[in-house]
């Protein structure tokens, strides 16, 4: 029998050390990119989600003349209004130091747009109301991108 010389050994070992080393390699570089794909992808469902949440309190609201747009806070706002037991109380809707907010209270007593829940990060709302019930709305997020929605404003009668 012939003996192998560690020559032998020592590059099957080498072999297994290279493979090995660059299987971790394609581990941490394939978790990277995940990573960056999956705070992109929440980043994206952030924005939509928020501006989602501003149209589907519009669209559950009972009529169109209970829909006013204006400025409260750090810009434009939307002003919801709804009967409880002969109270009127109003829903406004803003973005303030750097969040989507909602404040609810009886309409008439004023309060300040610190004093709202905040709903999401947003940096700016901008709204504009158009013919035949139209209202525009823009929502800015946190990274600076720019949602849009239309939603037609109409009586439940």
């Amino acid at each position: 029998m012939r003996r192998q010389s560690g020559a032998g050994a020592l590059a099957a070992l080498m072999l297994t050390c290279v493979f090995g080393a660059t299987l971790l390699l394609s581990l941490a570089a394939g978790a990277g990119v995940y990573r960056r794909v999956a705070d992109r992808t929440a980043q994206n469902a952030q924005d939509r989600v928020s501006l989602s949440y501003v149209t589907a309190k519009l669209r559950a609201s009972d009529a169109a003349g209970r829909i006013e747009t204006g400025s409260y806070g750090d810009g434009g706002a939307v002003f919801l209004y709804e009967d409880i037991d002969g109270v009127t109380y109003e829903t406004i809707l803003y973005v303030y130091d750097g969040n989507l907010m909602e404040i609810f209270f009886e309409k008439g007593h004023e309060q300040g747009p610190e004093f709202g829940e905040a709903v999401c990060p947003a940096l700016r709302l901008e709204t504009a109301e158009m013919e035949n019930g139209l209202l525009r709305l823009a929502l800015t997020g946190p990274d600076g991108g720019v949602q849009t929605a239309g939603v037609y404003i109409r009586s439940d009668g």
